[in-house]
């Protein structure tokens, strides 16, 4: 039987020490503090109404055991897919915004002014994410939307924003268009013969006020 349409699910992994503390993350493996972990668990009862056939994730452990407490319980296949990694930072992961606001660093050109941002001490560049991301896309999902309805894919900030640029077809600078990826965060496609509607953007199931 041939299913119709499918629905793509972006989901951002938990708050991590270094997400709280405002380091720079990129590839290092850092892990999900509690409160990450409290936030997965009310994500995946957000989440329990979702059918997921398959789902893929970063390698990254934030990413993976993110994935591992929403899909808890469900035997749904898991993979890892380097394509999925964050963004490499280089040099400047563990560094935190403030260092580098305070010395004025050219690597917050890729947050501030993504159009103006060049390759840097072992960093991707914007074009090297979305060519990873649009990769993935085009051989993972695309080719399987008549076999599946609801495919979760586990990453991170930038990658998510980098597969959004390439879907929206936007230039580099609106890269981090509005709304933010929150941590946990679901952004939601709906995929019809190739054409994808965005349906949500970083939608959360629990309450920010207080933090």
């Amino acid at each position: 039987m041939e299913v119709l349409g499918l629905k793509l699910y972006l989901i951002r992994h938990g708050e991590t020490d270094w997400n709280k503390e405002f380091k720079i993350q990129g590839s290092s493996d850092i892990e999900l503090n509690e409160y990450g972990r409290e936030l997965a668990f009310i994500t995946r009862e957000g989440l329990r109404h979702i059918p997921f056939d398959i789902a893929y994730t970063s390698p990254l452990k934030r990413a993976k055991e993110t994935a591992e407490i929403i899909l808890g319980g469900r035997n749904i296949p898991l993979y890892e897919d380097k394509r999925v990694q964050e963004a490499c930072f280089g040099s400047f992961e563990g560094a935190t915004l403030k260092e580098l606001r305070e010395r004025q660093d050219p690597f917050l050109k890729f947050f501030d002014a993504p159009e103006e941002f060049k390759k840097i001490e072992g960093c991707e560049t914007h074009e090297e994410v979305i060519a990873r991301s649009s990769d993935f896309f085009n051989d993972m999902i695309l080719p399987n939307e008549k076999k599946y309805q609801h495919i979760a894919v586990f990453s991170h900030g930038a990658w998510i924003h980098s597969l959004l640029t390439y879907i929206y077809q936007r230039e580099i600078k609106e890269y981090w268009h509005a709304p933010r990826q929150e941590n946990c965060g679901v952004t939601t496609i709906e995929i019809e013969d190739g054409v994808c509607h965005v349906l949500k953007e970083s939608e959360i199931f629990y309450n920010k006020d207080g933090e």
